[in-house]
């Protein structure tokens, strides 16, 4: 990973807005330009020189993995991190400051806002980590093939578990196969949901059991080396007809963002087209959520692709394009993909069955 190369692209920002000096104390920022993976610090970066401040507790394990280029600074507790961080800017004699505000506390923010001229950037350093570099695909490739894995194991689960199955030992089981399989972590708490609980498009596992005949969302990650994946199917354990109607609507709609997914266009477009295959069906009030977002560092990063969304795709984006409808006492049917955006196509990452 070229640090200095990232930390450039800040400094690049810092002339083009006046700033002086660029302060994060957000993990996947400092840890994305440093090299640094502790769970505490601040990194300053200024046009000449950048400092990392850390505790006691991180003081040899940043001097182990931060970039040689960058000067660490010892505090005695991560209490006086964000202080010693002012003193540096201080010493440099430095005013206008700039800030991930999407990423900062009040508390910080108005403490900051004391001494300097606080200048507001919005997302900064998620807008630069969302062009992933050939290492950061590696891992995220490496999360999804053990999603991925793990996700063929549940669905065997599935069709041996009528009558006995619950979401909740499911949904265990899924946690701890990830970690056998060589995963840092979990990307987040598995979504498991049978019958009429798939209408809840973010719910969380119950003892409900697993009946013939009912709807069935999974929706999981894994993290590797600090890289996250998303994956996300719908299953129907035995015969449902309102499953394989509703699941064929839902499978067009994603396969159709897919096909428009390429560099330089509008997530909010990419959404809208999902958007009006659910139309043709009068079903888009059933649409309840984003059609997807960026992943890496974070499960959920930029680029939105939502009716918020914003900018444009870029090259070596990777996103997910997940299209869901949910009917209250029936049941919801998500598809979820990773995508990898480049130049005029879309490439998926996913490889399990739909």
């Amino acid at each position: 990973m070229n640090y200095l190369n990232r930390r450039i692209q800040v400094k690049e920002f810092l002339h083009l807005t006046d700033a002086d000096a660029f302060i994060t104390n957000h993990r996947p920022s400092f840890m994305y330009l440093s090299g640094f993976t502790g769970s505490t610090g601040v990194l300053v970066i200024t046009k000449n020189q950048d400092y990392l401040i850390v505790d006691g507790r991180y003081s040899l394990r940043a001097r182990n993995e931060a970039d040689q280029k960058i000067e660490i600074i010892d505090c005695l507790d991560k209490s006086s991190l964000f202080q010693k961080s002012m003193e540096i800017l201080k010493n440099l004699n430095l005013k206008n400051i700039g800030i991930e505000k999407n990423n900062m506390k009040v508390s910080e923010f108005l403490l900051l806002s004391e001494s300097f001229t606080i200048k507001p950037f919005n997302y900064l350093v998620e807008n630069i980590r969302s062009q992933k570099e050939e290492p950061e695909i590696y891992k995220i490739k490496k999360a999804l093939e053990i999603s991925e894995i793990v996700l063929g194991e549940a669905q065997e689960k599935l069709y041996n578990g009528v009558g006995k199955l619950s979401e909740l030992e499911l949904a265990n089981f899924i946690k701890n196969r990830i970690i056998e399989l060589g995963a840092t972590g979990i990307a987040f708490e598995p979504i498991v949901a049978f019958g009429k609980n798939t209408a809840y498009p973010h719910y969380s596992p119950s003892n409900s059991v697993l009946q013939e005949g009912d709807f069935v969302i999974i929706d999981m990650g894994a993290v590797f080396d600090y890289y996250h994946s998303d994956i996300t199917r719908s299953f129907c354990i035995g015969q449902n007809q309102d499953f394989k109607k509703l699941y064929s609507i839902v499978l067009e709609a994603q396969q159709k963002a897919i096909e428009s997914v390429e560099t330089g266009m509008n997530p909010v477009d990419i959404y809208n087209i999902a958007v009006s295959v659910f139309e043709k069906y009068n079903l888009a009030d059933k649409f309840t959520h984003g059609l997807g977002h960026g992943v890496g560092l974070e499960i959920h990063e930029l680029p939105s692709l939502s009716k918020g969304g914003f900018g444009i795709l870029k090259n070596n984006n990777i996103i997910t394009i997940e299209p869901g409808i949910y009917i209250p006492d029936l049941g919801g049917i998500r598809i979820e993909d990773m995508i990898m955006v480049k130049d005029s196509e879309s490439i998926v990452l996913t490889k399990f069955p739909k």
